[in-house]
């Protein structure tokens, strides 16, 4: 753990596990540490990528005051397969390519809590794979994949290979969902609602 972080707070690059696959991990606010990873995956540069954080407290770095919303959810479904996308801080919007928001976080896998509590900042958490392609759900996968352009690579076994987060917009008026996942949408607004049903 302690090695990874250093790799990360050096400006690498590493492949790691979460609850539903392997992910690629660089601090989240190092500009060409991210343009690594579209390279690895194929993606055009300056989009978005996911993050994980260890707690609110890491959260409340990229994003302030943090919605009452997220604090429910979190409350709820975190650690856990829920991302939020939440607004970014203005300080940080040109460091992350001109982004008013953030999709975030905290893992249901104790490695990839702990890595962002370690590097000391927000990780991302894009999947590790060619974009297209299916997510690398064992180290073995990931090496095959992207070895050769990674400075390290976590084993933690084989991940659980359930479908990506749920990916839920809190910036509006209600949740919106942008992807469905394992953590359902009705709960979602179940709790943002305070128990009222949707």
């Amino acid at each position: 753990m302690k090695h990874a972080a250093a790799i990360v707070r050096r400006g690498g690059v590493i492949g790691y596990p979460t609850e539903t696959s392997y992910g690629l991990g660089a601090d989240a606010l190092n500009i060409q540490a991210r343009e690594r990873i579209f390279l690895m995956k194929g993606r055009p540069s300056g989009r978005q990528l996911p993050l994980v954080v260890y707690s609110l407290d890491q959260l409340a770095t990229l994003c302030v005051p943090i919605p009452a919303s997220a604090n429910l959810l979190a409350e709820r479904f975190w650690p856990g397969p829920l991302t939020v996308v939440v607004p970014l801080r203005a300080s940080l919007q040109e460091v992350l390519g001109g982004e008013t928001s953030i999709a975030v976080r905290i893992s249901g896998l104790a490695v990839a809590r702990q890595l962002p509590r370690a590097v000391g900042c927000s990780l991302t958490a894009t999947s590790a794979n060619e974009s297209g392609k299916p997510p690398a759900q064992t180290a073995d996968e990931v090496d095959q994949f992207l070895g050769g352009q990674l400075d390290l690579i976590l084993d933690g076994g084989r991940t659980s290979g359930t479908q990506p987060s749920t990916i839920v917009d809190l910036q509006g008026v209600a949740p919106l969902l942008l992807r469905a996942g394992p953590v359902d949408f009705d709960e979602v607004q179940h709790v943002v609602n305070g128990g009222a049903m949707p």
